[in-house]
């Protein structure tokens, strides 16, 4: 049989309402005595009754938000809500709605209006991918002053506070990948890299932490020029096409992946597919066969749906228990992908797949 609060009251001398109290942080108890039950209930193995507590929360009908940059979903994004929808589904018994909010691509305003909506329909709190803009920044840092809870998912922008941040540390992984393209070409490499797009902000800190690197440990290395894809695989296709001939004797690149399938099909059709190293962020159906066939040298991935999960679990925690997250910032561990461990990111999609 489990410890009950009873239990705990007991040994500490209190009663069972002051138990309740510390270890759901509200009302008035004392701190020295308020450390001592939740040591007691630490040490006893206490776990909360939890369909007490489903009953409980179920009748304040909560609801979280996540309110998305863009309309058009890459596969990335497809598989951040795959990472949603998993942990809204094993939240679902405690009666706690979670619903998507689709953005306009990169439209500051109209995603502010999307916040504001949310807001006004109540919601308790918010997950957000937001746009890099003084609108979003300002109006994220009102209601920061007014403890609503915000998490931000996948990117983050400066000056600007929130709750927590799920995603990849961008810096990082631009460090990642020069180490990488290091290791590739190790005498001289001619290098250009295709970024996603620079309104978000954590693209700008991947690409300054790649270029920083470069000129500071891999000076070998000529990052030759950077350019900004648009999502539009058209678009991107003439823009790479055209990169391509002012610069023909590139033999590394860095590419956006799942974010535009013009990019590599300008690289491929231009004839550097087996004999220059390419490397991309994210990864796609598409990003996996180019690795089998050793099209593409590896890709660089921070696991979408566990982005996802965690952005969703973390206001959970905070609603229903007061928790606050571990870590201001949380980041999803960075994986490597090449062909010798393709069939690892097909397990990790296979964890988050609905039962």
């Amino acid at each position: 049989m489990g410890v009950t609060i009873k239990k705990i009251a007991e040994l500490a001398g209190v009663s069972t309402g002051t138990v309740d109290r510390a270890l759901h942080d509200r009302g008035r108890v004392d701190p020295k005595v308020s450390q001592r039950i939740k040591e007691l209930a630490a040490e006893l193995g206490y776990r909360p009754n939890s369909v007490a507590k489903g009953l409980t929360i179920r009748n304040k009908n909560l609801k979280i938000t996540v309110i998305l940059h863009v309309q058009n979903l890459n596969t990335y994004f497809q598989d951040v809500i795959v990472g949603i929808e998993k942990c809204k589904d094993e939240i679902a018994d405690f009666g706690i709605s979670v619903d998507i909010r689709l953005c306009p691509d990169f439209d500051a305003k109209a995603q502010l209006e999307l916040i504001d909506q949310a807001v006004a329909e109540g919601v308790h709190a918010i997950a957000i991918v937001p746009i890099n803009s003084p609108l979003i920044q300002n109006r994220l840092n009102e209601l920061y002053d007014r403890n609503f809870p915000v998490v931000f998912l996948t990117n983050i922008i400066g000056d600007t506070n929130y709750l927590s941040f799920v995603g990849c540390n961008y810096t990082r992984v631009g460090q990642i990948t020069a180490g990488l393209l290091n290791m590739l070409q190790p005498h001289k490499g001619k290098l250009l890299l295709f970024s996603p797009s620079f309104q978000m902000m954590g693209h700008i800190m991947r690409a300054e932490g790649l270029k920083t690197q470069l000129e500071k440990e891999y000076p070998q290395i000529e990052l030759q020029n950077i350019y900004e894809m648009t999502g539009d695989d058209i678009k991107d296709y003439q823009i790479t096409s055209a990169a391509l001939a002012a610069y023909p004797d590139t033999n590394l690149f860095v590419c956006t992946g799942a974010y535009s399938l013009g990019n590599l099909r300008a690289i491929n059709e231009a004839g550097y597919y087996k004999k220059a190293q390419i490397i991309c962020y994210d990864y796609s159906k598409e990003i996996g066969n180019g690795i089998k066939n050793r099209n593409i040298t590896a890709s660089i991935t921070q696991c979408p749906q566990e982005q996802g999960y965690y952005a969703v679990k973390i206001l959970f925690d905070y609603l229903t228990a007061n928790q606050m997250p571990k870590f201001k910032d949380h980041y999803i561990l960075t994986r490597i992908i090449m062909k010798e461990n393709l069939e690892e990111i097909e397990l990790i999609k296979e964890q988050y797949k609905p039962v």
